[in-house]
């Protein structure tokens, strides 16, 4: 077996065990959902997404992979990218606390989007939108306590 039939197997076996754990957890009403409607719609979404590629990998016939360039130096421009989305990551868990999440979460998706070649427009408007839809979800569906900074 490849590992391109295994590795659907596997996340296929690990999201159905994440799936088995979420559904202990109370999953609320319609109106308000609790601590399991997260973990169970992450859990779901995995297990389609691990069948999926299950199937096309098992039904679409075999591939033939180029070989790999002999010297595996790895392009600049890539390692900028990659230093610039951890740098933004980093930047992110350390302000949280004092900038509250609503901003954090917009800085962090704009600047990552935009270092991976996005329009800036483009890239704050994702940000504006994603920072707004996941506060809304997380902050004020489901409750979960998120920093608020200093307002």
């Amino acid at each position: 077996m490849t590992i391109a039939r295994l590795v659907p197997l596997v996340i296929l076996a690990a999201s159905g065990f994440y799936l088995t754990q979420a559904v202990k957890l109370p999953l609320g009403t319609v109106a308000k959902p609790g601590a399991g409607f997260y973990p169970v719609a992450v859990a779901v979404f995995a297990c389609v997404v691990a069948l999926v590629a299950g199937a096309r990998v098992f039904l679409s016939p075999p591939a033939v992979r180029p070989e790999a360039p002999s010297g595996g130096a790895t392009d600049p421009a890539r390692r900028r990218r990659v230093a610039g989305a951890v740098g933004a990551l980093v930047a992110f868990c350390l302000t949280l606390p004092w900038i509250g999440y609503p901003i954090a979460a917009f800085g962090f998706v704009s600047v990552v989007l935009w270092g991976l070649g996005g329009r800036w427009q483009a890239a704050l408007l994702t940000g504006a939108l994603g920072s707004a839809g996941s506060y809304y979800l997380f902050g004020v569906l489901l409750d979960v306590p998120l920093p608020r900074g200093p307002w």
